[in-house]
């Protein structure tokens, strides 16, 4: 799936529940909070391990396949929670 939205990320931070944390927004949805388990990064996007620089580099080389994952929250009905991206969204 090709992202049409212009969808804009928060860098990542790390979580205290090992997960990396971020936020998204496009015009017309605004705002989502994104949850992305440190387990989802080494499996779905090449994480070596689980060190902070590992989790960047992976969230950043897979910058697209997470984009293209959150567009499909965009439209739908949200309430503030974080929402948490399991891997066959990536």
């Amino acid at each position: 799936m090709m992202t049409t939205l212009s969808i804009q990320m928060t860098s990542p931070i790390p979580c205290d529940d090992a997960a990396v944390c971020f936020s998204a927004y496009a015009a017309g949805w605004g705002y989502r909070a994104f949850r992305l388990p440190y387990e989802v990064v080494c499996e779905r996007l090449g994480a070596g391990d689980t060190s902070e620089q590992q989790i960047r580099l992976a969230f950043q080389s897979g910058k697209q396949r997470i984009l293209d994952a959150v567009e499909g929250y965009g439209m739908s009905s949200y309430s503030g929670e974080r929402i948490s991206l399991s891997p066959e969204a990536l």
